[in-house]
This record gives structure tokens, C-alpha cells and sequence, in this order.
């Protein structure tokens, strides 16, 4: 079993790549990047994947070790010198020079070997696994740092609601139609809005700095374009949960087991003892004569003293299958809280795009007017306004909920539900 190379293998993207990601590098001419270039990046600079490199080295060198055959020993042995009487000097002496070595028995060389190609699967799954979560963990971190750059843009339309409302309100002071309080509560309005303006730049910086540094970027270098967008949705649970059963991360539990099953195997082929065998020219110097000689021998008991290995290995088995149907309940529960949501989260926007938002920009448009011509109060203007603002920045929240908990099931399942759509519409 030849190991593979990093990568290990192809990523399909399923549905981590999906998204239409555009990034401005400030690098020589601010070259623009796709979400391909930025896994590229990510995929090259990323600690927790270079690490599989020197992890992919070290398997190639237990596998050459665990092909080697029991070494060869060469001996030399002298007896009956520098005795006395008879024995005395050398003219009695008797030499030995033996070859020696381990035949090994019970098929230790190729469980071995199979425990070491168990490892490189489950490295290969492992890495593949990683690459997934690295991906979609990526893929939130942008979905997140755009709905940030929306709420950016929700703050600075509030400024701008605020500065508008301002100097209608002066207007109307000027020409007497109202109190100078409602003046001081429309700049308390603009001064609380523009607080909020600096607190979305801040956040908005730290979400796109959180994103550059998956390739070890700088938040200065890039810049975001697209949108939120996404059509409702009605995902089935059980459906989420098969699909996750034939991916990558089921795959990465079933190589655990493998790997488990291999070394039980290994540690039952030691019930069967090795043969240890010698064969040598002996020189007897005081009879002038020479001779071969053999010898052979081979450990008692080797299945009950190894008993205390299987049994390890079987207990180790085991516990690689509990953890493995812990973790499906553990997905169990991501699905099923990630299915809910998004399907919440998408009919939620949809019903605040076509219904809710529509009566409020009427109302505020309204309300605007009837302050202006002396019906409503500043107060009835302001409320419309806040409303519409804060169904706003409502949508943002459940558009960025969905793409989120889509982003999330993608990952574990490792098939795409649908592509992304970034087209917000004001």
C-alpha cells in the first residue's frame, strides 16, 4: 500500500465551496481572489494542515520498518583458553563462529504491516476530515464577516436616517412649527447612531481579520463583495443524517475501527512464539578438527504470556466503538438542531422580506410626511423608523443563520444542499 502524497486526496468542495467568494489582496496590484484561491491559501498556510506532511513522513518510515525481516546477528565464541594445565595458551582452545537470526511465526511481519496501512487510512481520512472542517469553518467565518459588513452598512443608513431627520427637524424650528426639544432628542438620536456606526466598523474589522488569518492574511489586504441572500428551505433530518453516514467523517470512525481491528490482530500473532535458530563452524584447536554446529529454540507458554496484550486490544476495540456511536449521537443532535433552525431561519427571512418590510418602509415613508405637515409627533416618526432598521438588521440575522447552519450541515454531511446567492437587495 503505497501512502499517499499531501494532499491526500481532492476535495469535492460539497457545498464549503460553494459560496461566490471574492477577495481584494493589497499585495503588488490588490489582485482579487475567488474562494478557491483563498482555500488555496488556506490549505498551504493553515498549521493544522501542514502538520500532515512530517505525520505523512513518519508513516512512510514505520512502514519501511515494519517490512523488515528479524535482523541477521553474527557471533564469535572461545572457549578453553588461557586455562591451566591442558588448557593453558591457546593449543586447546575451541572457536565458534555462528550466524543467527528470528523466524518469525504467526504471521507477525504482515499484521505489522497492516496495522501501519491502517494508520495511513485513517491519516488519510483524518486530513480529508480536517480539510472539511478547516473549509467550513472558512466558509462561516466569511458568512459571518459579510453579515457584519451588512450591519456596517444598516449603521451608516442610520446615521444617515438621523442626519436627515435632524435638519428636518431644524427646518421646522426655524419656521416655528416645533420645540427645540424635539431638536436635542433628534442629536442625541444622530450622536447614538453614530456611536453605533463605530462600534459595526470595529466589529466588522475584527470579523474580516478573523477571516484573513485562516491563510495567515491581514484584514487591511481584503475587502468583501456579495450578499446574504438565500431561498427558503425545508431540509429533512433523517435524509442529512444518511448522507452524513456515506461522508468523510463516518468514513474517519470506520478507519478508527480499523485501525483497532489491526492491532488486535497484531497483538493475537504473538500467541504464536517466533523461532530462534543459529548455525556456525566450530574449530577445535586441541584435536585439530572442525565442525558445523546448529541450534534452534523456541519460548513456551508465548499464548498464555501474551494473553494480557489481547485482552488490551479487544478493550481498546471496544472503547473505539463506543466513541464512534458517541459521536453519531453527537451529530445526531448538530443536524437536528442545524435542520430546525435553518429552516426557521429561511421561511423567517422570506416572511420579513415580503411581508413585514414592505408595511414598515410605507409607514415610515408616511409617518415622515405626517410629521412634516404637523399630523404625527417625532416620537411616532422615530418608532417607524427604529422599526424599519430593526427589521433590518432581523433579516441580516436569520439570512446569516441560514447560510450558517447550511455551512454546518455541509460539512458534516459533505455534500452541497444548494449554492449560495450573494445579491442583497437594499
Amino acid at each position: 500500500m503505497k501512502i499517499s502524497q499531501f494532499p491526500v486526496r481532492k476535495l469535492t468542495r460539497a457545498g464549503i465551496l460553494t459560496s461566490a467568494l471574492m477577495l481584494s489582496q493589497a499585495n503588488a496590484l490588490a489582485e482579487q481572489v475567488t474562494l478557491d484561491d483563498a482555500v488555496q491559501l488556506t490549505l498551504n498556510r493553515h498549521p493544522s494542515l501542514l502538520k500532515f506532511r512530517p505525520l505523512t513522513r513518519a508513516l512512510e518510515g514505520d512502514r519501511q520498518q515494519a517490512l523488515l525481516s528479524p535482523a541477521y546477528t553474527v557471533g564469535a565464541n572461545l572457549e578453553n583458553v588461557m586455562g591451566t594445565s591442558s588448557t593453558s595458551g591457546v593449543q586447546a582452545a575451541e572457536a565458534t563462529i555462528s550466524l543467527s537470526s528470528v523466524y518469525e511465526l504467526g504471521g507477525k511481519k504482515s499484521a505489522r504491516t497492516k496495522v501501519v496501512d491502517a494508520r495511513v487510512a485513517l491519516l488519510d481520512s483524518e486530513q480529508y476530515s480536517v480539510s472539511l472542517s478547516l473549509l467550513g469553518g472558512l466558509t462561516r467565518q466569511y458568512i459571518s464577516s459579510l453579515a457584519q459588513q451588512e450591519r456596517l452598512h444598516i449603521a451608516e443608513r442610520s446615521v444617515s436616517l438621523a442626519e436627515d431627520a435632524l435638519s428636518v427637524i431644524t427646518n421646522r424650528i426655524k419656521s416655528g412649527a416645533t420645540n427645540e426639544a424635539e431638536w436635542f432628542r433628534a442629536k442625541s438620536a444622530l450622536n447614538q447612531a453614530k456611536l453605533e456606526l463605530a462600534k459595526a466598523k470595529v466589529n466588522e474589522e475584527v470579523a474580516r481579520q478573523s477571516l484573513a488569518l485562516f491563510w495567515q492574511g491581514n484584514y487591511e489586504d481584503i475587502t468583501l463583495t456579495g450578499s446574504l441572500n438565500s431561498p427558503a428551505t425545508n431540509y429533512s433530518y433523517d435524509t442529512l443524517f444518511k448522507q452524513f453516514l456515506s461522508s468523510s467523517n463516518a468514513e474517519l470512525l470506520i478507519r478508527s475501527l480499523d485501525l483497532k481491528d489491526a492491532e488486535f490482530q497484531l497483538a493475537k500473532s504473538d500467541n504464536t512464539a517466533d523461532l530462534s535458530w543459529s548455525v556456525g563452524v566450530r574449530r577445535n584447536q586441541g584435536i585439530q578438527d572442525t565442525s558445523l554446529v546448529f541450534g534452534a529454540s523456541i519460548p513456551l507458554f508465548a499464548e498464555e504470556r501474551n494473553s494480557g496484550a489481547v485482552k488490551s486490544a479487544i478493550a481498546n476495540k471496544e472503547v473505539a466503538l463506543l466513541e464512534r456511536d458517541s459521536k453519531y449521537l453527537d451529530v445526531k443532535a448538530i443536524l437536528f438542531k442545524a435542520t430546525k433552525r435553518i429552516n426557521f431561519s429561511s421561511q423567517a427571512a422570506l416572511h420579513l422580506e415580503k411581508e413585514v418590510m414592505p408595511d414598515l418602509k410605507r409607514a415610515l415613508e408616511l409617518t415622515k410626511e405626517g410629521y412634516q405637515k404637523g399630523i404625527y409627533t417625532y416620537q411616532e416618526w422615530f418608532a417607524s423608523r427604529d422599526a424599519l432598521l430593526q427589521s433590518q438588521r432581523s433579516l441580516i440575522n436569520y439570512r446569516e443563520a441560514t447560510l450558517l447552519n447550511e455551512a454546518l450541515i455541509e460539512q458534516w454531511t459533505g455534500q452541497s444542499l444548494k449554492s449560495f446567492t450573494f445579491n442583497l437587495q437594499d
